[in-house]
Parts: C-alpha cells; sequence; structure tokens
C-alpha cells in the first residue's frame, strides 16, 4: 500500500509539473478510445469483505490494440490480466499473485462516428493459486460500442463466458458481464467519468457489481499522452460485496 501511495503520489507531481499542450491533449480526448492504442494499470482497493472483512488489492493490466485488417475493418483486442493481493478472503490467509487471463477480440468497421464491434473472448486459467483461480477454461460472444461527442463519450462492453474444460472438481460457470461507461470532457484535460460493473453467474444464480465516480485528467509528459483517473466505488450484489472501495489508474495512450 505505502509503495502503491508513493508511486502514485510521484506521477500527481510529475503530471503537475508537465508541459500539458493543452490542444493536443484535447485532441487526444475527443479522438475515440478504440482507435487508438491504450495501456491501462488500473488499481482497485476493496475493504470490509463479507465473511470476514477481508481487504482486496487488484491491479488489473488492461491494454487496448487496435489492428487494421483492411481498409474497412480493424481487429480491437483488450486485454485483462489481473494482480492480486488479498487478505481474510480464505479464513485468516493471505495470498498473492496472478489471476486468471481474459481475451476479448472485436472485428469493427472502420466507418462512421459510432465504433462498435463484435467477436469472441476467450478466458484463460492463468492464476497461480488455487485462491485466485476459477481453474476453468472458457469462451462466448462479446460486443463493444463507443460513441464521441465534442464533450461526451458514451460506450458499453457486454460478454458472455461459457466454462467448457478445466479442473472437474471446480464448478462449471456460465457468466455474463456488463459495463456502461460516461465521460464528460471539462477543460484543460479534465473530465468526470461515471461507470458501472455489473456480473451475472447464472448457474450459481449470484450477481456481482459496482458502480464507480472519478475524476480524470489528461497530460502530456515529454512525448506521452497519460490519463489520471481516481475515484469511490459503491458495491451491491448478493455474494460478498465489499463495504467500500476506491479505484486509482494511470492510463498510457499511444495516438
Amino acid at each position: 500500500m505505502r509503495k502503491f501511495i508513493l508511486v502514485l503520489t510521484i506521477s500527481l507531481i510529475a503530471a503537475g509539473n508537465a508541459s500539458s499542450q493543452t490542444d493536443e491533449i484535447l485532441l487526444m480526448r475527443k479522438a475515440n478510445p478504440l482507435c487508438y492504442i491504450s495501456f491501462p494499470f488500473q488499481h482497485n482497493f476493496d475493504f470490509n469483505i463479507p465473511p470476514n472483512n477481508g481487504t482486496r488489492w487488484t491491479m488489473n493490466l488492461m491494454p487496448i490494440f487496435p489492428a487494421r485488417l483492411s481498409r474497412s475493418i480493424e481487429l480491437i483486442t483488450r486485454v485483462v490480466l489481473p494482480v492480486i493481493s488479498q487478505s481474510h478472503i480464505y479464513g485468516t490467509t493471505t495470498q498473492t499473485g496472478v489471476g486468471d487471463l481474459l481475451i476479448n477480440t472485436f472485428i469493427s468497421p472502420r466507418l462512421g462516428k459510432v465504433v462498435w464491434g463484435i467477436g469472441p473472448s476467450f478466458y484463460f486459467p492463468s492464476g497461480m493459486l488455487p485462491e485466485l483461480s476459477a481453474k476453468k477454461w472458457a469462451t462466448g460472444p462479446g460486443v463493444i460500442a463507443v460513441i464521441q461527442t465534442r464533450k461526451v463519450m458514451a460506450g458499453a462492453l457486454l460478454f458472455h463466458l461459457w466454462s467448457f474444460a478445466g479442473d472437474e472438481k471446480r464448478p462449471d460457470f456460465s457468466y455474463s458481464y456488463f459495463q456502461p461507461i460516461v465521460v464528460y470532457s471539462i477543460k484543460h484535460g479534465w473530465g468526470l467519468g461515471l461507470t458501472s460493473e455489473i456480473g451475472l453467474e447464472w448457474k450459481r444464480r449470484i450477481t456481482t457489481g459496482a458502480i464507480v465516480f472519478t475524476g480524470q485528467k489528461a497530460v502530456k509528459i515529454g512525448q506521452q499522452i497519460v490519463n489520471f483517473v481516481l475515484g469511490p466505488k459503491l458495491f451491491f450484489g448478493n455474494f460478498n460485496a465489499p463495504q467500500f472501495g476506491f479505484r486509482a489508474s494511470v492510463n498510457l495512450l499511444f495516438p
């Protein structure tokens, strides 16, 4: 925790002292976020997790890579690899390691103001520890869409996963994930964001989710565009919802 706070503090100081070059940053914010490479380091801190008042830190490495397949078609790849450190989730034990890998792929036409795509998603049991992995392979369909106006970026991500192989001692799952998001751009790279993350596990009838309010600031440090994101998380659902939490993200943008 102390190391993260130190790194975040240094990053924010650097952002404050950087040459912002406002016009270029605002131009980047107007561009659709699915049309260029981005590499978020998303930190989530969750506290008072039932039934043992546990804590969990999750850093999601979430690169997005668009690649042109033809003059009118792009392949958008979204990767999510969690690094997790948790305590008192399973009794009084502590676990730290890499979680399971998720890859979303979308075939997207390069026409129109709305960027959208459909394609398969893949789930790999890459977790280092039994407590950090479902121990199942899974796949299913997904869809993504984003629209950008002068001040507002709105979008949504939806995918479903069916497990089909893996550890026979672990339960199979049928899991849906839905994430709507809205970001309002103010001035000089500042923005306000609102997103909800909803998960449904149909076989066990489990609902999990969070609403995240964020403040955002885009700056240019050297030649690198960086977007800083910070805000609280409000949880809901019927399974081990944390009492409170917050998110702090550093997103690298590569036009």
